[in-house]
């Protein structure tokens, strides 16, 4: 009845349009972003169809809103894709976005075109057994990736990762320090800078491929590769499958290939370097770089690996001193921001991202929105101000604030007035404003209009005019003001970064103050500028004297937009029976399994498994017969958000189990204190049936940037009166603490557990012992983690890679209901495998115990997971 009500109430909840290429799926107020996602994809799917020899059709196409995240994903198993609504920007470099919807949807339609790619075999046994055999899912993340890269990247040379410049400066940073990186490292991605660089080197050795063979070998791999049955064997043994097709189609393997790159990259002029002064090497990403008293404030973000494949991203802001030139952290926040930082006075004004409620399914109906918060540089005070989808700001001054925020159900953007008293919109217009910026006279925008990048605005809210200043193809951003009327900014011109500044009453002549490098960042103090520079560990500051000279744009080709009206297709309205098509079983593979240890009894089943494309249902389930009790077997799995943020489960066993769950997040935050409240509800019968369990649970997480702690707590019950067989009452608690220490991680935790009518004794599992059986006892366990060694090697065939050696010191403690102490203390040592094109992550490790008996034990533990199919 629960699934009957929720279906009247999501057919109520879903609006459909589509043609004979795409469902589009959307909530109701989001049909402009839904018209725009069918418009680009009807007028550019032939190209994507072309280059991976695919013309999918009838895609479901979900649009989803997360709040200001930037997003989208592609899921070829299920078949379908998603696209959420916000329109990123320009953060750490400037990637030129003509068009969210265009640049998204192509992307993501480019996933699916290709990984659904088959022929001969492959593709007979998709249609009979689905998605499990389409062989081109089964490739390194960097031709996954790459191939989207490249896709977005041709529609314009203004948009697209490879026409932005960074990828192709990255890369001459890497050359420059003999550093260019070999197929293990593409395939594997270990943590580095910079984040993504499956997209990175995927996208520039594709382009390579494709100038120098040529695109229709690309659309032949994808043809050859999509034959071959055996290619799920490929991510461990390549030569068997991507190697044997691409020395089909290039006459070369892949590590052949690659090095044919490495020697075409190496060999061209390499004019990369930055001008002046390195200050700081520390690496990774800086942004907003700020002036106050001979200091330098900016956001560093650094990732510290904290255990086997655990990372925690730390959000700085630092402090530069130019008298001794010592960097320091001035402060950690508790998250990542949103906005550049903007300084006033004696205040630093920057927004933190926090949680709002948001329609999607992806995110459960949570999203990301900034708090906009104002630091004191001499106390540290700090304040929140107010929430909001910030898109960007300035400070007029201490107590009134200007920003901006993405128009609804069209394309534009809003500026709004804050003050303590109120809010209040000053302004609205069609173009996307990406940074606003001030000195008390001009209030100055980088803005684009739709299909455009962003040009550089004056502001009048008095005659509420937008005058242009400066208007090119390229991307203008960073903006600061050099003296009064002298504005500074960043512009990817000829692909380099680079500090430019015109004068606002003679916006004619641009002046140039780099030549070579990529800028993301920047300040002038008197003669001098202090910029924040890309190098091979990610970004520094730098400094070097400002000699501005006279800079004329070269000639540019001019900027088409498409002509939507040209199309010749029918949109229809649809309605919910077109999304409950789309939970049919993406997966219908036969499973035969020995019953018993004769192998003469059997199972002979089928799996098959499927999601609606919201992603709101999804369902496994076996059918088959059970040879050795002779009767049919059934078992399915279901899962359920109709009523999101309420998550519900159902497993049934045919002829054993039967478990209900539903849980519900009560609080979420990214800022606060505490991070997470869940709550849950759980209805399981077991047994044969004979048991009837219920049980509370609740858990609950929070901290700071250095500390984390968590609290479990669950109670299950049964009751005769319910028809179960026996009276219980059980009580299960954690509590722990997660304490980052000199680059470690120390962990503390202590579970107490009471269940003393229970038929089915729990366990008491620490280090050192076998495992012990109470019906009540307390544990704790103490352990601090430590990288101990990067390893970062690894073979192409077998694909196996071995990243980083971590070690563990512990102790255990257990008390059991007769008052038995038990406690053991040694080490541990782990490393970080990765196999099958590092879709696979293994963390196996190895230690030895010594109990309070002094017995020496030797134990083996494997931890692993499966990334296939992320984005």
């Amino acid at each position: 009845m629960a699934i009957f009500f929720a279906l009247i109430f999501s057919w109520f909840d879903w609006w459909v349009i589509k043609t004979k290429n795409y469902t589009v799926i959307y909530k109701p107020r989001y049909e402009y972003e839904a018209i725009q996602t069918l418009n680009n994809l009807e007028y550019y799917r032939l190209y994507v169809d072309r280059l991976t020899g695919n013309n999918p059709r009838n895609l479901p196409v979900v649009i989803e809103d997360t709040g200001i995240l930037s997003n989208g994903f592609a899921n070829p198993f299920f078949y379908n894709i998603h696209i959420f609504t916000y329109p990123p920007n320009s953060d750490y470099y400037l990637e030129g976005i003509q068009d969210w919807y265009r640049l998204a949807g192509l992307h993501e339609y480019t996933h699916i075109a290709h990984m659904t790619k088959t022929a001969g075999i492959p593709k007979i046994l998709t249609r009979i057994f689905g998605a499990p055999f389409q062989a081109n899912m089964y490739l390194p993340g960097w031709i996954i990736e790459g191939i989207t890269v490249y896709t977005e990247s041709q529609f314009s040379p203004y948009e697209g990762r490879l026409n932005d410049g960074f990828f192709d400066n990255y890369l001459e940073t890497r050359i420059s320090k003999n550093k260019f990186p070999d197929i293990i490292e593409a395939t594997n991605e270990p943590l580095s800078f910079p984040y993504g660089k499956i997209y990175l080197y995927g996208g520039e050795f594709l382009d390579f491929l494709s100038n120098k063979y040529g695109k229709e070998k690309t659309t032949r791999f994808f043809t050859v590769y999509g034959s071959y049955p055996w290619a799920f064997i490929s991510p461990l043994f390549p030569v068997f499958g991507i190697d044997q097709a691409s020395k089909t189609v290039y006459g070369k393997t892949f590590p052949r290939l690659f090095s044919e790159w490495w020697r075409y990259e190496t060999n061209k002029p390499i004019n990369y370097k930055l001008p002046g002064e390195r200050l700081t090497k520390n690496g990774w990403y800086i942004s907003s770089v700020v002036y106050h008293k001979n200091k330098l404030y900016y956001v560093r973000e650094i990732p510290i690996k904290l255990n086997g494949f655990r990372y925690k991203v730390f959000t700085y802001i630092m402090e530069f001193n130019l008298a001794d030139k010592k960097e320091r952290i001035f402060t950690t926040l508790n998250s990542s921001l949103t906005t550049k930082m903007k300084l006033h006075g004696d205040n630093l004004y920057f927004c933190n991202t926090e949680i709002r409620r948001a329609e999607n399914i992806y995110y459960n109906r949570f999203g990301i929105t900034s708090i906009l918060k104002r630091m004191n540089l001499s106390s540290k005070k700090t304040e929140v101000l107010f929430k909001d989808d910030i898109r960007t700001f300035c400070v007029l001054n201490d107590s009134i604030i200007l920003y901006v925020k993405v128009k609804d159900k069209n394309h534009g953007s809003e500026i709004w007035l804050y003050s303590p008293e109120m809010r209040k919109k000053l302004w609205e217009g069609d173009f996307l404003i990406n940074e606003i910026e001030t000195n008390g006279k001009w209030i100055v925008v980088s803005a684009g209009k739709r299909f455009e990048n962003t040009d550089l605005y004056i502001m009048n809210f008095e005659t509420k005019d937008s005058i242009p200043v400066l208007k090119t193809p390229w991307t203008e951003g960073n903006l600061f003001f050099i003296k009064e009327d002298l504005l500074g900014f960043i512009a990817n011109y000829e692909g380099k970064h680079r500090i430019y500044s015109i004068d606002l009453n003679q916006p004619e002549s641009i002046f140039c103050y780099t030549k070579t490098g990529f800028i993301n960042s920047f300040v002038v103090i008197d003669s001098m500028i202090f910029f924040s520079g890309l190098n091979s560990e990610g970004f520094d500051i730098y400094r070097m004297v400002a000699r501005p000279k006279i800079y004329r744009l070269k000639e540019w080709k001019a900027n088409l937009a498409p002509n939507f009206d040209s199309l010749n297709f029918v949109i229809k309205r649809g309605n919910y029976l077109d999304i409950t098509k789309t939970i049919l079983p993406s997966a219908r593979v036969p499973l035969f399994l020995p019953m018993d240890s004769t192998f003469k009894k059997w199972l002979y089943s089928a799996i098959f498994a499927g999601s609606d494309a919201t992603n709101e249902n999804s369902y496994t389930m076996v059918i088959g017969y059970d040879q050795l009790n002779n009767i049919p077997y059934f078992q399915m799995g279901f899962q359920s958000l109709f009523f999101n943020p309420l998550n519900m489960g159902l497993f049934y066993y045919y002829n054993d189990l039967l478990y209900l769950s539903f849980n519900y997040p009560l609080f979420y935050s990214l800022d606060k204190k505490v991070k997470k409240i869940l709550s849950g509800l759980d209805f399981k019968s077991f047994d044969g049936y004979k048991r009837k369990e219920i049980k509370l649970e609740t858990s609950i997480t929070g901290g700071s940037p250095y500390t984390t702690f968590f609290l479990d707590f669950s109670v299950p019950f049964e009751r005769r009166t319910f028809r179960s067989s026996i009276d219980r009452t059980g009580f299960f608690g954690s509590l722990g603490l997660n304490q980052m220490l000199l680059n470690g991680e120390l962990l503390i935790k202590l579970t107490g557990f009471s269940d003393t009518q229970n038929s089915d004794t729990p366990l008491i599992s620490i280090r050192g012992y076998e495992d012990i059986h109470s019906q009540s006892g307390f544990i704790f366990k103490t352990e601090y983690s430590h990288r101990l060694l990067n390893i970062r090697k690894g073979l192409w065939n077998p694909n196996i890679y071995f990243e980083d050696l971590f070690g563990t010191l512990f102790i255990d403690y257990a008390i059991d209901r007769e008052q038995e102490k038990y406690y053991s203390t040694g080490f541990e040592l782990g490393v970080e495998t990765k196999v099958c094109f590092g879709s696979i992550k293994i963390f196996p490790r190895t230690g030895i115990a010594i109990n309070k008996n002094k017995k020496i034990k030797m134990f083996i533990t494997i931890n692993a997971s499966s990334l296939f199919f992320n984005h």
